[in-house]
């Protein structure tokens, strides 16, 4: 029988030549005798041809959860499921070694042929995650290209059309996703490999990438009609394609997501799309709608609002907004504060007076200054309907990075 290093060498030159596990896999399961799934460090299953494990039932969409566990501990036991951790690598190319229905005797069996294929599964999921890194990073910066940066749109796609089978003429739209709660690096890498696999599972052509490492945006394609090959401008079925996909993650992680949606244009508009479904997200948490999904149309008043160029925006908040701000950082206040309080409770002059912890009189006496600085007067619709649009439209360009 061939030595330790010797399987360990004949093992990694498999992987080398062949760009499978399939001889790694076949010696596991031989010398374990037991179930052996390999993943990488985000739960990604890989069989021994190197692809997802799309018949195991018990894996939902080729994902398995890891456990927590001390990073440092190798190898990990978990009692409660009779199941062997072996980690490999380290970084983004950690990999998995899973031996599943180990009893305590079986513990030294198994340390040996994991420790003799470790370097091929490492050698194996390193060249993995070399080239998903490529992709990720070609596309990142196409995305940015085209959402953030004054560049040649035609000059870029003679470049990238090939590869990406866009069209100049064609209509896109951009949907941003955020996360419920806040997601480490690994985490989020999680939630960015998954919806990937998701949306090829379901025959979606859309981009994706991971932005600002908060969120997920995605360039979606529309679609057109079978029957006329009219493009659709209705949003039926890209929202049924959303809500699929906001409820899979919701069932997956078991945390909540928002989504933004922008309407359709060209490519050359695109970063009009991206924008608009950034407020359309954030909009949603400002005004108590902190998860689901939400369009720029369906916004109301905002709808119109955001239409407006950035410098209008800014234009529109400092007319309205701009003396109070000055007051509050020239004498240390929080008259701007006490205006949202003011809204949240929908005007309700007591119950902001206890939000605030305030006596009543003092909390006038800041309406009374706020309508001295503005000029406006707050038992005016007119007037309090503008200082409203003026603060959200503040609050969203400070939560989108648009102003500091």
């Amino acid at each position: 029988m061939a030595g330790t290093e010797d399987i360990t060498v004949l093992l990694t030159n498999s992987v080398l030549e062949l760009n499978h596990l399939e001889k790694v896999m076949a010696y596991l399961r031989e010398s374990t005798r037991k179930p052996v799934t390999i993943t990488d460090y985000k739960g990604m299953i890989y069989t021994g041809n190197g692809k997802r494990d799309k018949e195991a039932e018990y894996f939902t969409n080729h994902y398995l959860s890891l456990p927590d566990w001390d990073q440092n501990q190798r190898p990990f036991y978990h009692e409660l499921t009779r199941t062997l951790y072996y980690r490999v690598g380290s970084g983004n190319q950690d990999g998995f070694i899973i031996v599943e229905e180990v009893d305590p005797p079986d513990y030294a069996v198994c340390q040996k042929p994991l420790e003799q294929a470790a370097l091929a599964v490492k050698t194996y999921l390193t060249r993995v995650a070399a080239v998903e890194a490529i992709e990720d990073m070609y596309f990142h910066n196409f995305i940015t290209d085209i959402l953030l940066r004054n560049i040649n749109i035609k000059d870029l796609m003679k470049h990238s059309h090939p590869l990406l089978n866009l069209d100049l003429d064609s209509l896109y739209y951009v949907t941003v996703m955020e996360p419920g709660i806040s997601l480490n690096n690994r985490e989020m890498q999680t939630l960015h490999s998954y919806t990937k696999e998701w949306l090829v599972d379901n025959s979606l052509d859309i981009f994706c990438t991971i932005w600002d490492n908060h969120y997920l945006v995605l360039i979606c394609p529309t679609h057109y009609d079978k029957r006329t090959l009219e493009v659709e401008y209705g949003w039926d079925r890209h929202l049924t394609n959303i809500k699929r996909h906001y409820a899979d993650i919701r069932d997956k992680f078991n945390y909540p997501v928002a989504i933004g949606i922008g309407n359709k244009y060209t490519i050359s508009q695109l970063h009009r799309s991206y924008r608009e479904a950034l407020f359309a997200l954030h909009l949603s948490k400002l005004t108590s709608r902190k998860n689901g999904i939400r369009h720029i149309s369906d916004l109301g008043l905002f709808t119109l609002i955001c239409n407006n160029d950035l410098t209008d925006l800014k234009q529109f908040c400092n007319r309205y907004l701009g003396s109070i701000l000055t007051f509050d950082a020239a004498n240390n206040r929080d008259l701007l504060e006490t205006l949202r309080c003011f809204f949240d409770a929908d005007l309700d002059n007591k119950t902001t007076a206890d939000r605030l912890h305030l006596h009543i009189n003092s909390f006038r006496y800041r309406l009374k200054k706020i309508e001295e600085l503005s000029g406006l007067d707050l038992q005016k619709m007119e007037d309090r309907t503008n200082l409203f649009a003026a603060l959200k439209v503040y609050e969203l360009l400070l939560s989108t990075g648009f102003i500091k």
